[in-house]
Protein backbone atom coordinates (compact mmCIF):
# COMPACT_ATOMS: atom_id res chain seq x y z
CA UNK A 1 0.00 0.00 0.00
CA UNK A 2 0.95 3.80 -0.61
CA UNK A 3 1.77 6.12 2.39
CA UNK A 4 -2.01 7.71 0.88
CA UNK A 5 -3.58 4.29 1.06
CA UNK A 6 -2.65 4.07 4.51
CA UNK A 7 -3.93 7.30 6.38
CA UNK A 8 -7.44 5.87 7.04
CA UNK A 9 -7.18 2.01 6.93
CA UNK A 10 -9.71 0.55 8.52
CA UNK A 11 -12.20 3.55 8.26
CA UNK A 12 -15.29 1.99 7.09
CA UNK A 13 -17.50 5.01 4.90
CA UNK A 14 -21.29 4.37 4.20
CA UNK A 15 -21.49 6.63 1.11
CA UNK A 16 -25.17 7.61 0.32
CA UNK A 17 -24.26 11.07 -2.08
CA UNK A 18 -24.79 11.25 -5.47
CA UNK A 19 -23.93 13.38 -8.48
CA UNK A 20 -20.71 15.79 -7.42
CA UNK A 21 -20.50 17.13 -3.83
CA UNK A 22 -20.74 14.21 -1.74
CA UNK A 23 -18.95 11.97 -4.39
CA UNK A 24 -15.97 14.19 -4.57
CA UNK A 25 -15.87 14.34 -0.75
CA UNK A 26 -15.80 10.64 -0.58
CA UNK A 27 -13.52 9.64 -2.98
CA UNK A 28 -10.95 11.56 -1.08
CA UNK A 29 -11.48 9.70 1.55
CA UNK A 30 -11.09 6.71 -0.45
CA UNK A 31 -8.16 7.72 -2.16
CA UNK A 32 -6.54 8.00 1.70
CA UNK A 33 -7.26 4.29 2.31
CA UNK A 34 -11.12 4.33 3.78
CA UNK A 35 -13.35 1.40 2.95
CA UNK A 36 -15.64 3.57 1.10
CA UNK A 37 -19.48 1.50 0.47
CA UNK A 38 -21.46 3.68 -2.45
CA UNK A 39 -24.65 2.80 -1.43
CA UNK A 40 -26.82 3.56 -4.83
CA UNK A 41 -30.85 3.30 -5.53
CA UNK A 42 -31.56 0.82 -7.54
CA UNK A 43 -31.06 3.29 -11.07
CA UNK A 44 -27.89 4.17 -9.55
CA UNK A 45 -26.05 7.06 -9.18
CA UNK A 46 -27.19 9.75 -12.33
CA UNK A 47 -22.95 10.52 -12.93
CA UNK A 48 -23.00 7.03 -14.04
CA UNK A 49 -24.59 7.94 -17.20
CA UNK A 50 -23.18 11.31 -17.69
CA UNK A 51 -20.19 11.80 -20.51
CA UNK A 52 -19.03 9.64 -23.19
CA UNK A 53 -18.15 6.12 -22.44
CA UNK A 54 -17.36 2.90 -23.61
CA UNK A 55 -20.34 0.64 -21.28
CA UNK A 56 -23.46 2.21 -20.39
CA UNK A 57 -23.34 3.51 -16.57
CA UNK A 58 -19.87 3.72 -16.67
CA UNK A 59 -19.37 7.26 -17.34
CA UNK A 60 -15.91 9.14 -17.16
CA UNK A 61 -16.79 11.66 -14.43
CA UNK A 62 -18.48 9.00 -12.61
CA UNK A 63 -14.74 6.75 -13.00
CA UNK A 64 -12.88 10.07 -11.45
CA UNK A 65 -15.46 10.48 -8.82
CA UNK A 66 -15.60 6.85 -7.24
CA UNK A 67 -12.55 4.87 -7.85
CA UNK A 68 -11.33 2.35 -5.29
CA UNK A 69 -15.35 2.46 -4.25
CA UNK A 70 -17.67 -0.51 -3.44
CA UNK A 71 -20.65 -0.45 -4.71
CA UNK A 72 -24.18 -1.41 -2.85
CA UNK A 73 -27.64 -1.26 -4.47
CA UNK A 74 -30.76 -0.39 -1.56
CA UNK A 75 -34.10 0.46 -2.33
CA UNK A 76 -34.70 1.93 1.76
CA UNK A 77 -38.23 2.91 0.53
CA UNK A 78 -38.91 -0.91 0.97
CA UNK A 79 -38.47 -1.93 4.97
CA UNK A 80 -36.22 -5.01 3.78
CA UNK A 81 -34.04 -1.96 2.27
CA UNK A 82 -34.09 0.29 5.35
CA UNK A 83 -33.25 -2.47 7.68
CA UNK A 84 -29.87 -3.83 5.24
CA UNK A 85 -29.06 -0.17 5.52
CA UNK A 86 -29.44 -0.02 9.60
CA UNK A 87 -26.94 -3.19 9.34
CA UNK A 88 -24.43 -1.46 7.65
CA UNK A 89 -24.56 1.51 9.33
CA UNK A 90 -23.89 -0.12 12.88
CA UNK A 91 -20.63 -1.13 12.05
CA UNK A 92 -19.75 2.31 9.91
CA UNK A 93 -17.58 5.22 10.95
CA UNK A 94 -18.71 7.72 8.84
CA UNK A 95 -22.26 8.25 7.06
CA UNK A 96 -22.28 10.77 4.47
CA UNK A 97 -25.27 12.00 2.42
CA UNK A 98 -26.76 14.54 0.41
CA UNK A 99 -30.36 13.84 0.72
CA UNK A 100 -32.59 16.70 2.08
CA UNK A 101 -32.82 16.72 5.84
CA UNK A 102 -36.97 16.07 5.49
CA UNK A 103 -37.20 12.95 3.20
CA UNK A 104 -33.90 12.06 5.04
CA UNK A 105 -35.52 12.06 8.35
CA UNK A 106 -38.83 11.15 6.64
CA UNK A 107 -37.33 7.43 5.88
CA UNK A 108 -35.71 7.10 9.38
CA UNK A 109 -32.69 7.94 9.35
CA UNK A 110 -32.16 11.36 10.85
CA UNK A 111 -28.78 12.47 12.77
CA UNK A 112 -31.07 11.23 16.35
CA UNK A 113 -32.19 7.71 14.39
CA UNK A 114 -28.60 6.98 13.18
CA UNK A 115 -26.79 7.58 16.17
CA UNK A 116 -29.41 5.65 18.17
CA UNK A 117 -28.15 2.87 16.21
CA UNK A 118 -24.45 3.59 16.29
CA UNK A 119 -23.40 6.22 18.67
CA UNK A 120 -19.74 6.80 17.81
CA UNK A 121 -21.04 7.35 14.09
CA UNK A 122 -20.04 10.46 12.58
CA UNK A 123 -23.58 12.38 10.65
CA UNK A 124 -21.90 13.84 7.75
CA UNK A 125 -24.34 15.80 5.20
CA UNK A 126 -23.23 17.68 2.34
CA UNK A 127 -26.15 20.44 2.38
CA UNK A 128 -27.52 23.00 0.12
CA UNK A 129 -28.42 25.38 2.66
CA UNK A 130 -27.86 25.31 6.65
CA UNK A 131 -30.69 24.48 9.08
CA UNK A 132 -30.80 28.14 10.14
CA UNK A 133 -31.72 29.42 6.72
CA UNK A 134 -35.24 30.11 5.37
CA UNK A 135 -34.57 27.63 2.21
CA UNK A 136 -32.96 25.22 5.02
CA UNK A 137 -35.10 22.34 3.21
CA UNK A 138 -34.93 23.46 -0.44
CA UNK A 139 -32.44 21.93 -3.47
CA UNK A 140 -29.64 23.22 -4.42
CA UNK A 141 -27.06 22.59 -7.56
CA UNK A 142 -23.88 24.35 -8.57
CA UNK A 143 -25.52 26.41 -10.73
CA UNK A 144 -28.08 28.69 -8.33
CA UNK A 145 -25.36 28.43 -5.79
CA UNK A 146 -22.85 30.25 -7.88
CA UNK A 147 -25.65 32.49 -8.63
CA UNK A 148 -26.87 33.38 -5.00
CA UNK A 149 -23.44 34.13 -3.56
CA UNK A 150 -22.21 36.31 -6.53
CA UNK A 151 -19.94 34.36 -8.50
CA UNK A 152 -21.83 34.90 -11.59
CA UNK A 153 -21.83 38.80 -10.80
CA UNK A 154 -18.45 39.06 -10.46
CA UNK A 155 -17.88 36.57 -13.81
CA UNK A 156 -20.68 38.84 -15.46
CA UNK A 157 -19.76 40.21 -19.01
CA UNK A 158 -18.47 43.54 -19.92
CA UNK A 159 -22.52 45.04 -20.28
CA UNK A 160 -23.30 43.51 -16.64
CA UNK A 161 -24.54 39.99 -18.25
CA UNK A 162 -23.99 37.35 -15.27
CA UNK A 163 -22.28 34.32 -16.53
CA UNK A 164 -21.99 31.42 -14.69
CA UNK A 165 -18.32 29.73 -14.53
CA UNK A 166 -17.86 27.25 -16.70
CA UNK A 167 -16.78 24.76 -13.68
CA UNK A 168 -18.76 22.47 -11.29
CA UNK A 169 -16.85 24.92 -9.08
CA UNK A 170 -19.70 24.75 -6.24
CA UNK A 171 -19.77 21.18 -5.68
CA UNK A 172 -15.95 20.82 -6.05
CA UNK A 173 -14.83 23.72 -3.47
CA UNK A 174 -17.93 22.52 -0.99
CA UNK A 175 -16.91 19.16 -1.76
CA UNK A 176 -12.78 19.67 -0.79
CA UNK A 177 -14.82 21.17 2.24
CA UNK A 178 -16.78 18.32 3.76
CA UNK A 179 -14.17 16.13 3.09
CA UNK A 180 -11.94 18.76 5.34
CA UNK A 181 -14.88 18.74 8.08
CA UNK A 182 -14.94 15.17 7.78
CA UNK A 183 -11.50 14.78 8.46
CA UNK A 184 -11.20 16.57 10.78
CA UNK A 185 -14.28 14.92 12.83
CA UNK A 186 -12.39 11.64 12.96
CA UNK A 187 -9.51 12.84 14.59
CA UNK A 188 -11.94 13.96 17.25
CA UNK A 189 -13.57 10.56 17.02
CA UNK A 190 -10.64 8.62 16.81
CA UNK A 191 -8.94 10.43 20.09
CA UNK A 192 -12.19 10.26 22.22
CA UNK A 193 -14.41 7.58 20.61
CA UNK A 194 -17.36 10.38 20.03
CA UNK A 195 -19.81 10.62 17.09
CA UNK A 196 -21.15 13.81 15.94
CA UNK A 197 -23.36 15.35 13.45
CA UNK A 198 -21.29 17.06 10.34
CA UNK A 199 -23.02 19.57 7.85
CA UNK A 200 -21.61 21.36 5.45
CA UNK A 201 -24.04 23.71 3.10
CA UNK A 202 -23.04 24.45 0.01
CA UNK A 203 -24.51 27.91 0.04
CA UNK A 204 -22.65 29.19 3.01
CA UNK A 205 -18.86 27.41 1.55
CA UNK A 206 -19.41 28.94 -1.32
CA UNK A 207 -20.38 32.47 0.00
CA UNK A 208 -17.02 32.18 2.35
CA UNK A 209 -15.11 31.17 -0.58
CA UNK A 210 -16.11 34.22 -2.40
CA UNK A 211 -15.89 36.72 1.02
CA UNK A 212 -12.13 35.88 1.94
CA UNK A 213 -10.84 37.92 -0.64
CA UNK A 214 -14.21 40.38 -1.27
CA UNK A 215 -15.72 41.43 2.13
CA UNK A 216 -13.14 44.01 1.82
CA UNK A 217 -14.36 47.33 3.90
CA UNK A 218 -17.33 45.47 5.55
CA UNK A 219 -15.09 43.95 7.46
CA UNK A 220 -15.33 46.46 9.91
CA UNK A 221 -17.91 48.47 11.69
CA UNK A 222 -18.21 50.94 10.64
CA UNK A 223 -17.51 49.99 7.09
CA UNK A 224 -14.23 51.02 6.00
CA UNK A 225 -15.48 51.16 2.01
CA UNK A 226 -17.10 48.86 -0.27
CA UNK A 227 -17.59 45.02 -0.74
CA UNK A 228 -15.55 43.57 -3.62
CA UNK A 229 -11.83 43.48 -4.03
CA UNK A 230 -11.20 45.23 -7.24
CA UNK A 231 -7.82 43.94 -8.20
CA UNK A 232 -9.39 40.48 -9.08
CA UNK A 233 -12.77 41.87 -10.50
CA UNK A 234 -13.34 41.84 -14.42
CA UNK A 235 -11.59 45.57 -14.74
CA UNK A 236 -8.55 44.15 -12.43
CA UNK A 237 -6.93 41.27 -13.87
CA UNK A 238 -5.34 41.31 -17.09
CA UNK A 239 -4.59 38.74 -19.61
CA UNK A 240 -2.39 40.12 -22.27
CA UNK A 241 -2.14 39.72 -26.10
CA UNK A 242 1.09 39.36 -27.22
CA UNK A 243 2.97 39.25 -30.44
CA UNK A 244 1.38 35.90 -31.45
CA UNK A 245 -0.99 34.78 -28.24
CA UNK A 246 -1.93 35.35 -25.02
CA UNK A 247 -0.50 35.57 -22.16
CA UNK A 248 -0.58 36.23 -17.94
CA UNK A 249 1.71 37.76 -15.83
CA UNK A 250 2.15 39.67 -12.86
CA UNK A 251 4.60 41.49 -11.35
CA UNK A 252 4.04 40.85 -7.46
CA UNK A 253 7.00 42.47 -5.15
CA UNK A 254 7.82 46.01 -5.72
CA UNK A 255 11.59 44.74 -6.91
CA UNK A 256 9.79 42.45 -9.62
CA UNK A 257 7.58 45.47 -10.36
CA UNK A 258 10.99 47.50 -10.71
CA UNK A 259 13.21 44.93 -12.10
CA UNK A 260 10.44 44.61 -15.01
CA UNK A 261 10.25 47.57 -15.87
CA UNK A 262 13.88 48.47 -16.41
CA UNK A 263 13.77 45.05 -18.30
CA UNK A 264 10.97 46.61 -20.75
CA UNK A 265 12.94 49.89 -21.31
CA UNK A 266 10.57 51.82 -19.07
CA UNK A 267 13.06 53.31 -16.72
CA UNK A 268 10.95 56.26 -15.88
CA UNK A 269 8.91 53.70 -13.80
CA UNK A 270 11.55 52.02 -11.54
CA UNK A 271 11.43 55.20 -8.97
CA UNK A 272 7.48 55.87 -9.59
CA UNK A 273 5.80 55.43 -6.08
CA UNK A 274 2.95 53.24 -8.05
CA UNK A 275 6.22 50.65 -7.95
CA UNK A 276 8.33 51.40 -4.99
CA UNK A 277 5.07 51.90 -2.94
CA UNK A 278 2.77 49.59 -1.71
CA UNK A 279 0.16 51.31 -0.67
CA UNK A 280 0.08 53.30 -3.68
CA UNK A 281 0.39 50.70 -5.96
CA UNK A 282 -2.71 49.17 -4.23
CA UNK A 283 -4.64 51.50 -4.98
CA UNK A 284 -3.40 52.91 -9.22
CA UNK A 285 -2.68 48.89 -9.87
CA UNK A 286 -4.66 49.12 -13.01
CA UNK A 287 -2.05 51.61 -14.39
CA UNK A 288 0.77 49.57 -14.06
CA UNK A 289 -1.73 47.14 -15.60
CA UNK A 290 -1.98 49.68 -19.09
CA UNK A 291 1.23 49.86 -18.80
CA UNK A 292 2.42 46.18 -19.38
CA UNK A 293 -0.54 46.44 -22.08
CA UNK A 294 1.40 49.12 -23.79
CA UNK A 295 4.33 46.72 -24.35
CA UNK A 296 2.86 43.45 -24.37
CA UNK A 297 2.44 42.92 -28.09
CA UNK A 298 6.38 43.39 -28.77
CA UNK A 299 7.70 40.02 -27.36
CA UNK A 300 6.07 36.51 -28.45
CA UNK A 301 4.41 34.76 -25.65
CA UNK A 302 8.07 32.46 -25.06
CA UNK A 303 9.71 35.79 -24.74
CA UNK A 304 7.55 37.08 -22.20
CA UNK A 305 7.87 33.74 -20.25
CA UNK A 306 11.05 33.45 -20.63
CA UNK A 307 11.43 36.90 -19.13
CA UNK A 308 9.49 35.73 -16.44
CA UNK A 309 11.37 33.21 -15.50
CA UNK A 310 14.45 35.49 -15.26
CA UNK A 311 12.57 38.04 -13.38
CA UNK A 312 11.22 34.88 -10.95
CA UNK A 313 8.06 36.27 -11.28
CA UNK A 314 4.57 34.69 -12.30
CA UNK A 315 4.13 33.68 -15.92
CA UNK A 316 2.00 31.19 -17.91
CA UNK A 317 0.67 31.18 -21.48
CA UNK A 318 -3.33 31.03 -21.42
CA UNK A 319 -3.90 26.91 -22.20
CA UNK A 320 -6.66 24.90 -23.51
CA UNK A 321 -8.19 21.77 -21.66
CA UNK A 322 -6.85 19.49 -24.38
CA UNK A 323 -3.17 20.63 -23.21
CA UNK A 324 -3.97 20.26 -19.87
CA UNK A 325 -4.79 16.93 -20.35
CA UNK A 326 -2.07 16.21 -22.36
CA UNK A 327 0.65 17.92 -20.05
CA UNK A 328 3.22 15.35 -19.51
CA UNK A 329 4.02 17.08 -16.03
CA UNK A 330 0.79 15.97 -14.70
CA UNK A 331 1.68 12.66 -15.77
CA UNK A 332 5.60 12.78 -14.27
CA UNK A 333 3.86 13.81 -10.97
CA UNK A 334 0.92 11.44 -10.59
CA UNK A 335 -1.58 13.92 -10.34
CA UNK A 336 -2.77 12.37 -14.18
CA UNK A 337 -1.74 8.39 -15.06
CA UNK A 338 -3.44 5.70 -16.76
CA UNK A 339 -4.97 2.44 -15.00
CA UNK A 340 -6.75 -0.35 -16.58
CA UNK A 341 -9.75 -0.41 -15.52
CA UNK A 342 -11.22 -4.07 -16.19
CA UNK A 343 -13.59 -5.01 -18.83
CA UNK A 344 -13.18 -0.68 -19.90
CA UNK A 345 -9.36 -0.89 -20.73
CA UNK A 346 -7.28 2.14 -20.19
CA UNK A 347 -8.94 4.96 -18.52
CA UNK A 348 -7.26 8.39 -17.31
CA UNK A 349 -7.30 8.97 -13.17
CA UNK A 350 -6.40 12.08 -11.64
CA UNK A 351 -5.29 12.12 -7.73
CA UNK A 352 -6.59 13.47 -4.31
CA UNK A 353 -4.87 16.90 -3.44
CA UNK A 354 -1.76 15.76 -1.92
CA UNK A 355 1.59 14.12 -2.35
CA UNK A 356 2.48 12.06 0.72
CA UNK A 357 6.25 10.91 0.81
CA UNK A 358 6.33 12.29 -3.07
CA UNK A 359 3.70 9.84 -4.25
CA UNK A 360 0.08 11.12 -5.07
CA UNK A 361 -3.17 10.08 -3.88
CA UNK A 362 -5.47 7.60 -5.50
CA UNK A 363 -6.56 4.26 -5.11
CA UNK A 364 -5.34 1.81 -7.11
CA UNK A 365 -8.65 -0.04 -7.60
CA UNK A 366 -11.36 1.36 -10.78
CA UNK A 367 -14.62 2.49 -10.14
CA UNK A 368 -17.54 0.14 -9.83
CA UNK A 369 -19.98 -1.24 -11.71
CA UNK A 370 -23.71 -0.64 -9.94
CA UNK A 371 -24.33 -3.37 -7.44
CA UNK A 372 -21.03 -4.85 -7.77
CA UNK A 373 -20.53 -5.08 -4.03
CA UNK A 374 -23.75 -5.87 -2.62
CA UNK A 375 -23.98 -9.43 -1.64
CA UNK A 376 -20.14 -9.25 -0.31
CA UNK A 377 -20.87 -5.82 2.01
CA UNK A 378 -24.25 -7.59 2.95
CA UNK A 379 -22.69 -10.64 3.89
CA UNK A 380 -20.01 -8.49 6.10
CA UNK A 381 -22.75 -7.11 7.61
CA UNK A 382 -23.86 -10.07 9.10
CA UNK A 383 -26.17 -11.52 6.55
CA UNK A 384 -26.32 -14.90 5.76
CA UNK A 385 -26.73 -16.68 1.70
CA UNK A 386 -29.84 -16.98 2.22
CA UNK A 387 -30.86 -13.69 3.71
CA UNK A 388 -29.71 -12.09 1.22
CA UNK A 389 -31.18 -13.95 -1.87
CA UNK A 390 -34.94 -12.92 -0.03
CA UNK A 391 -33.25 -9.38 -0.46
CA UNK A 392 -32.44 -9.38 -3.85
CA UNK A 393 -35.33 -11.65 -4.43
CA UNK A 394 -38.33 -9.02 -3.60
CA UNK A 395 -36.29 -5.57 -5.12
CA UNK A 396 -35.27 -4.20 -1.57
CA UNK A 397 -31.43 -4.91 -3.17
CA UNK A 398 -29.55 -5.61 -6.52
CA UNK A 399 -26.51 -6.88 -7.69
CA UNK A 400 -24.96 -9.60 -10.26
CA UNK A 401 -23.79 -6.20 -12.26
CA UNK A 402 -20.16 -7.91 -11.64
CA UNK A 403 -21.32 -10.40 -14.03
CA UNK A 404 -21.28 -7.82 -17.07
CA UNK A 405 -17.11 -7.83 -16.62
CA UNK A 406 -17.92 -11.35 -19.10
Amino acid sequence: MSTAQQLLAGVRVIDMTSVLFGPYATQVLADYGADVVKVEVPDGDIMRYAGPAPERGMGPVFMNLNRGKRSVVLDIRKPEGRAALEALLRGADLLVHNVRREPMARLGFSPEAVRALNPRILYCAATGFSEQHPLADAPAIDDVIQCAVGMADLNGDADGTPRLVPSLIADKVSGLALATAMLAALVRQRATGEGGVIDVPMYDTLASFCLVEHLQGATYQPATGPVGYARVTRDGRRIYRARDGHVSMTPYSSEQWARFFAAVGREDMVIDPRVTDPAVRGTRFHELYDVIESVAHTRTVDEWIALARELRMPAMPVARLPEVAADPALERSGALSWADAPGLGPVRQLASPGFFDGEPARHPVSAPRLGEHTEAVLAEAGYSVEAIAALLACGAARGGEASARG
